[in-house]
């Protein structure tokens, strides 16, 4: 399956953790790049930009007609949710391919002092430690950053999301009624 299959679709796990669409993360990364304001017309539900004549959100399904009404921007909350939730990750992943880094220099070390062999000739031990950094080095942080590091930082961070965003809705559906 290629990027561009239309039969591809986007993961939706069901853990009640909010996923903000492709739209409303391509609106957020560049309103946070300064390329874009942070002004449009958004659903008042989920935030994903809808355009001046859509009755329904294509991605919660919202009828503004009947539920929630559009609103001019995305909140500050919802933003800020986004933006801790892809640093999270980011330092999970980048954490664990460290220590997988850190580990085939220790190890590559390690091995070469070890082997009695490689002790008396110099240009042999180069050979075969800078062989152990290079593959080593990309294969353990790979593995440890790119298969456990997503991983752990993706279940840590829709958690946060989760949290953020159920603080915002509360704070959302009590104001509304405050109103």
């Amino acid at each position: 399956m290629t990027f561009d299959d239309p039969q591809e679709s986007r993961f939706r796990p069901d853990d009640g953790c909010p996923l903000f669409s492709e739209a409303l993360e391509e609106h957020l990364v560049s309103v946070s790049r300064g390329e874009a304001p942070n002004r449009g017309r958004f659903c008042g539900n989920c935030y994903t930009p809808v355009g001046r004549d859509s009755l329904r959100c294509p991605h919660c399904g919202e009828e503004f007609a009947t539920g929630r009404k559009t609103v001019d921007s995305v909140p500050v909350e919802v933003m800020d949710a986004l933006r801790e939730q892809r640093k999270v990750e980011a330092r999970w992943v980048n954490g664990l391919a460290y220590i997988g880094l850190l580990t085939a220099v220790v190890g590559g070390i390690v091995f070469v002092l070890t082997v009695p062999f490689l002790k008396d000739r110099l240009l042999y031990a180069t050979i075969v430690y800078a062989l152990i950094l290079i593959v080593g080095g990309r294969v353990l942080a790979g593995f440890l950053g790119g298969y456990f590091g997503d991983r752990i930082g993706y279940e840590r961070a829709r958690a946060r999301t989760r949290a953020m965003w159920d603080a915002h809705v509360a704070a959302r559906e009590g104001a509304g009624r405050r109103a």
